[in-house]
């Protein structure tokens, strides 16, 4: 199995996972120069990370991998049975992430960052949003988060699923950032979820200047 991974990306995410998970992965790290090699579209059609190839799968998309490894290890624990009730929040919480909350954290780092790469949004789509309009549209989608986490630590059962390591993903983006005040609800969190042995592993690069995300 090998993730193919850039510090401080989306790629953080699934290899969190598979530190949780103590499941064998290659970490196979990327630059710029890699993505442009003819063979790298053959692993991510935008030439983005992450990619995981496990065997005959080759998946990309942050999200879609660590579900597919919670699916695939599910003795280990980190998505409900299918069978389970608790199945229809896991994967509420997991899609909300990426679509509902991403977005105006996205925003705001376009704007905090105007030079920041990126291969699929032209100027005038990433500089719609003010920083302002950006802090207020995520206090905005983080209100059912903070609700959903009074009294406790994550955010399906009460237990660490793949669904928190995709929302903690977006959070810690935030966190770095600036949008998420001390006394904020999701700061207790992510500093519980940044707390965790294999986010430590996973995210060595947290403290690096936030212009290399």
């Amino acid at each position: 199995m090998k993730l193919y991974y850039i510090p401080t990306t989306r790629a953080v995410r699934p290899r969190w996972l598979l530190e949780e998970m103590g499941i064998a992965y290659d970490l196979v790290r990327v630059n710029m120069s890699i993505t442009k090699q003819p063979e790298y579209k053959e692993l991510h059609p935008h030439r983005k990370v992450p990619v995981l190839v496990d065997g005959s799968v080759t998946i990309f998309e942050s999200a879609a991998i660590c579900a597919y490894l919670a699916d695939k290890y599910i003795s280990l624990g980190f998505a409900p049975l299918p069978d389970s009730p608790e199945r229809a929040y896991y994967h509420q919480w997991l899609f909300y992430a990426a679509v509902t909350l991403e977005p105006p954290v996205e925003h705001y780092m376009f704007n905090v960052l105007p030079n920041l790469p990126e291969k699929l949004l032209p100027g005038f789509v990433r500089l719609e949003t003010s920083k302002q309009e950006s802090q207020q549209w995520f206090d905005r989608v983080a209100e059912p988060l903070r609700e959903v986490l009074v009294g406790r630590n994550y955010l399906v059962a009460n237990r660490l699923t793949a669904a928190d390591i995709i929302t903690g993903g977006v959070l810690l983006w935030a966190k770095k950032l600036g949008m998420l005040l001390d006394d904020d609800p999701l700061s207790k969190y992510i500093n519980g979820l940044m707390q965790r042995p294999a986010f430590i592993r996973a995210d060595e690069d947290f403290y690096a200047k936030i212009a290399t995300m």
